[in-house]
């Protein structure tokens, strides 16, 4: 059974939202989120803003201390990798069958977050953080692990899934959204492979 906590007017709202359809949904939100992350001294895209980062980043910290590992999938983690784009839900895949839900929402709610429904949780600043059990189109968690880059947010590092991977399932997902993150990211590696090319050439 889910925690018995009285619920916002607001988490109410969030959690009509997560039922209904997510595109239409985030057109009735104005709040852009900015998360930045750090990799190597170079910036990526951004997921939430300053205030996101303490409350986002207290729930990894508090999920690595349970030996719960992750990695940040979907778009949230094109955008750690650099892809231009903003979203206001991170998705988190989680190394656990999905019968063990609980255990991950209970460590949401110790930290603050808010239980929206089995696999969504609302951030105490609204920010909706989606877990993840399984992938479609990708390898086991262990073997994606291996390959994930890792990002640092203020002192927590996190398991960002390898941008290859994110290509491959959302080619697998195939949803009307998926292509589209699918053309931005292949714009972002055709802009980067030419900013190669053009340093090639300076150094010549």
């Amino acid at each position: 059974m889910p925690p018995k906590k009285q619920k916002s007017p607001n988490v109410k709202r969030l959690a009509k939202t997560v039922r209904a359809d997510k595109t239409r949904a985030r057109t009735r939100r104005a709040r852009k989120d900015t998360l930045r992350p750090q990799h190597g001294g170079n910036t990526g895209g951004t997921v939430g803003d300053k205030r996101d980062v303490s409350a986002f980043t207290g729930l990894i910290a508090a999920l690595q201390t349970e030996g719960i590992r992750l990695q940040v999938i979907g778009m949230s983690a094109a955008i750690l990798h650099g892809v231009p784009g903003t979203t206001q839900d991170v998705d988190l895949w989680i190394d656990l069958p999905p019968r063990d839900y609980m255990r991950v929402i209970n460590v949401a709610v110790r930290e603050g977050a808010e239980f929206v429904r089995n696999t969504v949780v609302a951030l105490s600043d609204q920010i909706l953080v989606n877990f993840v059990y399984q992938v479609t189109g990708l390898q086991s968690f262990a073997s994606e692990y291996r390959k994930a880059k890792k990002f640092h947010f203020h002192g927590v590092q996190v398991p960002v899934l390898a941008l290859e991977s994110i290509e491959k399932s959302k080619r697998a997902i195939g949803r009307g959204k998926d292509l589209t993150h699918l053309q931005q990211i292949a714009d972002f590696k055709s802009c980067k492979k030419e900013e190669k090319r053009v340093r090639r050439m300076k150094r010549l």
